[in-house]
């Protein structure tokens, strides 16, 4: 009897790491030493009714374990220290057609190779070269742009 409520015990242990260390190895180690625990009651007691009993009763106590850690880890201070809770505000670049920058000179922010940031006018933008390295500094003109960026030459 020991031999099973110490191997539940350290299921349970598993499922709770779980919950620091994300993976899911730490949760299926949990869950199979259920199944280990319920093959040692077989051993000990014979027949079908302990290990059913143990594997139901050990997985309704992991489930339990589970819906407090989620109810109570959130909102502990361990919690707020593992989890994310805060949302980022901001935008990438703002929606430009592509006349907007078609054209404009502006200089490297980073160096570019070869991608990296343009700075023009007021903004910064992901960029691309068609240069290939361009070093931080470098006068550029944008040539066109793609989903996301814009693509550029550089002036010398």
């Amino acid at each position: 009897m020991t031999t099973v409520l110490g191997i539940l015990v350290i299921s349970y242990a598993f499922i709770v790491f779980e919950a620091i260390v994300p993976g899911g190895i730490l949760g299926i180690f949990g869950f199979i030493g259920l199944f280990i625990a319920a093959y040692f009651a077989y051993l000990e007691f014979g027949g079908w009714f302990a290990p059913a009993l143990t594997f139901l009763g050990g997985g309704l106590g992991a489930l339990i374990l589970v819906f407090l850690e989620f109810k109570w880890l959130a909102n502990s201070p361990l919690g707020n220290k593992l989890f994310l809770g805060k949302v980022v505000s901001g935008t990438s670049n703002k929606v430009q057609t592509d006349n907007d920058l078609v054209g404009q000179t502006g200089v490297t922010s980073t160096d570019l190779h070869p991608e990296g940031l343009v700075k023009i006018d007021a903004g910064e933008y992901d960029a691309f070269s068609e240069d290939g390295f361009l070093c931080k500094g470098t006068q550029v003109q944008v040539t066109g742009m793609d989903s996301f960026r814009i693509r550029v030459r550089s002036n010398s």
